[in-house]
């Protein structure tokens, strides 16, 4: 062929794919042909919308929500089933079913393809005297390429009088049942479908479509399995990102989503929440047939879960471990705590070892009784780690050690130490639960030394409380800290910003646009740098203890501040970070958002989240008893003042969104009428403003790696809410005495404050290059 005729040639081919690249799109993108492409073609056959088939049965496998994609998707498949019936030698389904497809309303085919109308192939059927049922079948073999016993006798006269409306001659058909084409039973869709199926079909020529659409099926589309590659069935992008967290095969796919639970979807990038609930509905029956069920957590949020087990286990009646005397079951139920458990004598420390004979202070009789009366001094956050701790270790003593805690010696002790370190695969959970998860387990891996120094601290206070209290009379714990290798480090002073690192986040921070969200990051900074409050003490001051002051005949802001332990201190706050609270309660004002009356819960310093009515004990005063004593304009004004005492310094600044709960069946909807805040005056919880500083950082630190030029972007990563603690002690010191810094930061020893003390490495470097060297 020379250059001009290839020319010619070139230009007469159609533009756009050749014919059949949108086929092996399908199987490349698509994977083969299952049961829910033929579910899908069935739905339109039945007058199902369009968009309303592709969500049921193909919106699993990805691509846009767009007419056009499930127009081009229902014009693949059938080009699919077009080639893998010719291959299978279907021609008779093919020629019985295409026509039908090819005249659904939705249906454009390729550019170029011709296929005749569904009117011309009815003609077809009945344009000529019908023929015999011999005739027709050898002409139905000869086209096809089929042998006769393809088809039962049975079968080919069912498919004579499907195509042409009766039965063949009597002669041909004489006492033949009329027994069904396919043995798969068409499943319809539940929704409402138009009420005329295609006019342009008789009832006879519809059944013999879908008895067409049946044999394809059951020759052609397989059921996925869990070797499959997730290429094989899902489109659109999706097994690459699922490769890049490791998800190879469907198999794969139900590991990954029962390890990452119910939001499995946002470790796995551009895959969305709705998506990822068809992905999930269609492995579920895979899963089932190939023994590998995806686990409840995985196919409902932990926190329906969480409202399910509370009210199995409030139903359930206590667990009774005498069973554990005799070494059974080596983690019985863990869903039940273990505090709540029935234990023999020998077990609960009544008959302990060490059991002082005297009566204790505590009047406790059995350790978990000890335990609970230990717990008693503590609130909050520092409750209820101490009671995580205590329990996984009183769980230790019943189901390893098998003995009670008040029979522990030293020995015991330093078995534990190494059980933490490596604790068996039973007791670890391979991802974060709630402790009522069946899934929940003590140990998250490997406890760390600082993690074993934490653990062993918190325990050695527990036996030197029982010893105190008379409860014991010998402390296993006692001097135990350097035998075991965990004598507590100093304060890292050095995890705090520098200048330079300092001045480039807020280089980063004033880039954002002035947005109410900007104005509380900045107020959060200035705050926590130049004052040193803790986390717990930025959520939980309120505007009440803010009050001006003349210092030196000059005004000032002082701020009351209920730190760790209850103690009282006061800082001082700079006018232009008043300036800064003033704005950001303007903000919540504008958003509205703020006090909620039907909240009560209120978080107040060194505690759990209080009611309404215990708020009035946290403030010390009777300011709420005044209001609501008091009538008219004085109410008002009284209210009002109640209501700005309590203002959070660091607020909300959006609504948050319904909460999700449980009817009595157990089925999971949003109630919109339960109030969502965490706090009835709008207080950002902690683990809001812990997440917020977190994310700052991280996009300092991403700013940091592009900059030439700007501090190294690790040490960013690193930074948290206690490094502005730090750095503002960091610079107090160098303007102040240690027991003012003590004062400041609330500590209870000096010694803790004089760590910042020390020698700057600066300082030390020039101190050293001014000493005389001897030669």
């Amino acid at each position: 062929m020379n250059a001009t005729e290839a020319t010619k040639a070139q230009e007469s081919r159609p533009r756009g794919r050749p014919r059949g690249t949108q086929t092996r799109l399908l199987h490349e993108h698509a994977g083969h042909l299952g049961r829910h492409h033929f579910a899908f073609l069935r739905a339109l056959l039945d007058g199902v919308e369009l968009e309303q088939a592709w969500t049921r049965y193909l919106a699993f496998s990805g691509g846009p929500s767009d007419r056009r994609h499930f127009v081009s998707r229902l014009r693949q498949v059938v080009e699919a089933i077009e080639h893998a019936g010719a291959r299978r030698a279907c021609m008779v389904e093919l020629a019985v079913a295409l026509p039908a497809l090819s005249a659904l309303p939705d249906f454009v085919p390729t550019r170029g393809a011709r296929r005749a109308p569904l009117s011309q192939t009815a003609t077809a059927f009945t344009a000529t005297a019908a023929p015999s049922l011999d005739d027709w079948r050898s002409a139905q073999c000869g086209a096809s390429g089929i042998d006769e016993d393809f088809y039962t006798q049975a079968e080919w006269v069912d498919l004579y009088g499907e195509a042409f409306g009766h039965a063949p001659p009597a002669s041909a058909s004489a006492s033949m049942p009329a027994l069904a084409l396919s043995a798969t039973a068409h499943a319809h869709l539940a929704e409402t479908a138009h009420p005329e199926v295609n006019p342009r079909l008789t009832s006879a020529q519809r059944r013999a479509v879908i008895d067409a659409l049946a044999t394809l099926e059951r020759v052609l589309a397989r059921e996925a399995r869990l070797d499959d590659e997730t290429g094989f069935w899902l489109g659109a992008g999706l097994p690459r990102e699922l490769a890049r967290v490791g998800v190879q095969s469907l198999g794969d796919l139900v590991r990954y989503i029962n390890l990452q639970g119910f939001r499995w979807h946002r470790t796995v990038s551009r895959l969305g929440a709705v998506r990822a609930t068809r992905l999930v509905a269609w492995l579920v029956p895979i899963a089932q047939q190939g023994d590998q069920a995806l686990l409840d957590s995985a196919l409902r949020p932990e926190s329906d879960l969480a409202r399910l087990r509370q009210r199995d286990l409030a139903r359930a009646p206590v667990t009774d471990l005498a069973a554990l005397a005799g070494g059974t079951d080596p983690l019985m139920p863990v869903a039940v705590p273990v505090m709540d458990m029935a234990l023999p004598d020998a077990l609960s420390g009544r008959d302990g070892l060490f059991r002082s004979p005297d009566t204790n202070v505590w009047g406790a009789q059995t350790d978990v009784q000890a335990i609970q009366q230990w717990l008693s001094r503590y609130q909050g956050q520092t409750r209820r780690d101490y009671a995580r701790i205590a329990e996984r270790f009183y769980r230790w003593c019943l189901q390893v050690r098998r003995t009670a805690l008040s029979s522990l010696q030293e020995p015991d002790i330093q078995a534990y130490q190494a059980f933490v370190s490596a604790p068996p695969a039973d007791w670890v959970q391979p991802r974060k639960v709630r402790r009522e998860d069946a899934a929940w387990r003590p140990f998250r891996g490997p406890l760390g030394r600082n993690s074993q120094r934490h653990e062993f601290a918190v325990l050695g206070g527990l036996f030197a409380a029982m010893h105190d209290k008379g409860y014991l009379r010998a402390n296993a714990m006692s001097g135990l800290g350097r035998t075991l290798g965990l004598v507590k480090p100093s304060i890292d002073v050095r995890r705090s910003l520098n200048e330079a690192q300092w001045s480039f986040a807020m280089v980063v921070l004033r880039e954002r646009p002035d947005t109410p969200a900007r104005r509380r990051l900045q107020l959060l900074l200035d705050l926590a740098s130049t004052t040193g409050l803790r986390l717990s003490e930025l959520a939980t001051t309120r505007m009440k203890g803010l009050r001006q002051e003349l210092v030196d005949g000059e005004s000032a802001w002082l701020l009351d501040v209920i730190g760790k332990g209850g103690k009282l201190r006061t800082v001082m706050v700079f006018d232009d970070i008043k300036a800064l609270m003033e704005q950001h309660h303007a903000d919540m004002d504008a958003a509205r958002v703020g006090f909620e009356d039907a909240v009560e819960r209120v978080q107040v310093p060194n505690s759990r989240p209080t009611t309404a009515a215990g708020e009035r004990m946290a403030s010390g005063d009777q300011e709420a008893d005044a209001v609501a004593s008091t009538g008219g304009a004085l109410q008002d004004a009284l209210r009002a003042e109640h209501l700005q005492a309590w203002r959070p310094l660091i607020g909300i600044l959006r609504r948050p969104p319904p909460r999700r709960d449980l009817d009595a069946r157990g089925v999971p909807f949003v109630d919109r009428e339960q109030p969502s805040q965490a706090d009835r005056y709008g207080a950002l919880e902690r683990s809001a403003i812990y997440r917020l500083l977190r994310r700052f950082f991280t996009d300092v630190a991403n700013a940091a790696a592009t900059r030439e030029g700007a501090p190294p972007a690790a040490e960013f990563l690193k930074a948290s809410t206690h490094w502005l603690r730090h750095t503002f002690a960091n610079e107090a010191i160098k303007q102040m005495q240690p027991q003012v810094l003590q004062s400041l930061l609330g500590h209870s020893d000096l010694r803790v404050t004089s760590v910042y003390v020390k020698a700057q490495a600066a300082d030390l470097v020039r101190g050293m290059r001014a000493l005389p060297r001897k030669r």
